[in-house]
């Protein structure tokens, strides 16, 4: 099971402590020169290099997101040694897993199910993600522009129109199949080198491009169509057509099922370091990120 808690999170505890409570007594390990540097202290409890080493080849992942997960984890073990304080053998690593697992289980996994997602969330993403639920038709598009942008002055933004209806008279040219021909036109060094940029995207009536494109673009209707050159305040644009998608009206209730889905394990990692945080609170966690690099030595050393 892998608990991930960003290490912005755990810089986060750094020298604090509960109010009122008194100042741990320092400790100082016992020698322990097979396990490396200490690279960080969870309460009195250190983290090793040889720790740090094995939790990233566990987990896959990069060091400082292996310390997070080890802190994290410690920091669970402290919440219960929090609640236990008299268990035997305190600072044994299979003790302290069983019981930041044990917590984990009984206090987090139950608040973290799908199902727990709550629906207020899930109308926010649905309205910050409308256009993609409620939409008329988008007809996709491969676009060659030439942009010039409203401020542009009227010599410059003639030069640039002088570009477009050259780049107008190739297309015309030739045999358009797809947007992957206007690409391969706007890579063209005589043609990148002279303000043409390309572009695939869904175009709507008036979005991303303005209604003049968005006018002409739903127009197209097959594969090779390609709109006249069209001119905006923005600048110059040819599109071509890739495919589209038919108009939508899908409710918040018709969708709330793949947002749920599909927002699930973003929400879990989100509420796993909320409730690590409050269980966390008053724990003092110390970091020596500058002993990240350093490997632990070899056994035996």
């Amino acid at each position: 099971m892998k608990l991930l808690v960003p290490l912005v999170l755990v810089l986060s505890f750094v020298g604090c402590t509960r109010r009122g409570r008194p100042r741990e007594t320092p400790w100082v390990p016992e020698p322990a020169p097979d396990l490396g540097s200490i690279v960080a202290r969870v309460g009195t409890v250190p983290i090793y290099a040889r720790e740090l080493e094995a939790q990233t080849a566990r987990s896959k992942s990069m060091p400082r997101e292996a310390l997070s997960e080890l802190i994290a984890l410690h920091l669970l073990a402290e919440r219960a040694h929090h609640d236990n304080p008299f268990w035997p053998d305190w600072f044994d690593p299979e003790l302290r897993s069983a019981l930041a697992q044990r917590l984990i289980e009984r206090e987090i996994w139950p608040q973290v199910q799908e199902d727990s997602v709550p629906d207020q969330e899930l109308r926010a993403i649905y309205q910050r993600a409308i256009d993609a639920f409620v939409h008329p038709r988008l007809v996709e598009a491969g676009f060659l522009i030439v942009y010039t942008g409203a401020p542009m002055k009227p010599g410059p933004r003639a030069e640039r129109e002088t570009i477009a209806k050259a780049l107008a008279v190739t297309v015309a040219s030739r045999i358009i199949h797809g947007p992957e021909d206007f690409e391969a036109i706007a890579n063209n060094p005589a043609w990148s080198s002279r303000h043409v940029t390309f572009r695939r995207t869904f175009q709507g009536p008036d979005q991303p491009f303005s209604s003049e494109v968005g006018a002409e673009v739903l127009k197209l209707k097959a594969p090779g169509d390609v709109t006249p050159l069209i001119q905006d305040p923005d600048g110059f644009f040819l599109a071509t057509y890739a495919g589209e998608k038919p108009p939508a009206n899908q409710s918040f209730a018709e969708v709330r099922a793949e947002l749920r889905q599909r927002y699930y394990e973003r929400w879990r990692v989100q509420r796993i370091e909320q409730l690590t945080r409050a269980m966390a609170q008053g724990h003092r966690v110390e970091l020596h990120p500058q002993l990240l690099n350093q490997s632990a030595p070899e056994r035996g050393s």
